[in-house]
């Protein structure tokens, strides 16, 4: 009679040996896959950090740079105060004292309004006290206008070296007519005439006006007279 060799306990044993591998085979294979992940986490934090240093240095390199910009300009801005000031002192320094140091400041603003140089300096000179004065004279001639048609009529001074006519617009009648004398309320147009050239000035009378002929400056007021006519009462001076 034979004997069996099987023993169930052997049986046992090797499951329990299968199921030991297989939990050591899903631990090994968790306990990989832990320290994989483990192991990329560091890696990234490694990166990010590295990623946030470089960003760190690079802010810190620009607030380094502006600095350095801001004293830059911070020296410039004090350069040009000290020059400025510098400046306004040598102005101070050089500026006239007296009413001479105010009349300056206005010539300045005069000729950057484009005034003429020419008539500043005519105009300072005449301020003057005037010397070898005439006595005031009267003359008189018809301002014409655009319904006047009788002859030139003008007033010649300094033997003809000045000469003076004048233009008007035509006085309105009740009826709405244009009468043939000029209207004094409304602007008229006088004119200078001398060797040198025609100057002319227009406005409301009266008017006022200086004329240089022959080393004499006449001063000459313009003024309305009797119909069609216009005064003129004018004086002469040495000039300069």
């Amino acid at each position: 009679m034979r004997v069996s060799s099987y023993n169930p306990r052997d049986r046992y044993k090797r499951k329990n040996s299968e199921q030991i591998l297989a939990f050591g085979i899903v631990f090994a294979v968790l306990l990989l896959a832990f320290g994989l992940g483990y192991l990329l986490g560091i890696n990234s934090h490694d990166q990010n950090s590295l990623a946030t240093e470089r960003q760190n240095e690079e802010l810190l390199n620009q607030r380094e740079q502006l600095q350095d910009q801001v004293t830059a300009l911070s020296a410039e801005i004090q350069t040009l105060q000290a020059r400025i000031e510098q400046q306004q002192e040598s102005f101070d320094e050089t500026l006239p004292e007296g009413p001479l140091r105010e009349l300056v400041p206005l010539l300045k603003e005069q000729l950057e309004e484009g005034k003429d140089p020419e008539r500043l300096a005519f105009m300072l000179r005449s301020a003057r006290a005037p010397r070898n004065c005439t006595e005031p004279a009267t003359k008189r001639f018809v301002v014409s206008t655009p319904a006047y048609d009788g002859p030139v009529s003008e007033v010649s001074l300094e033997e003809g070296a000045l000469v003076i006519t004048g233009k008007g617009r035509s006085a309105i009648n009740v009826e709405g007519q244009a009468e043939a004398w000029y209207d004094p309320s409304k602007s008229v147009e006088i004119t200078f005439q001398t060797a040198e050239g025609v100057q002319k000035k227009s406005g409301p009378l009266p008017l006022r006006h200086s004329v240089v002929v022959n080393a004499r400056e006449y001063r000459i007021t313009i003024a309305s007279g009797a119909q069609s006519f216009a005064k003129i009462v004018y004086d002469s001076c040495d000039y300069p």
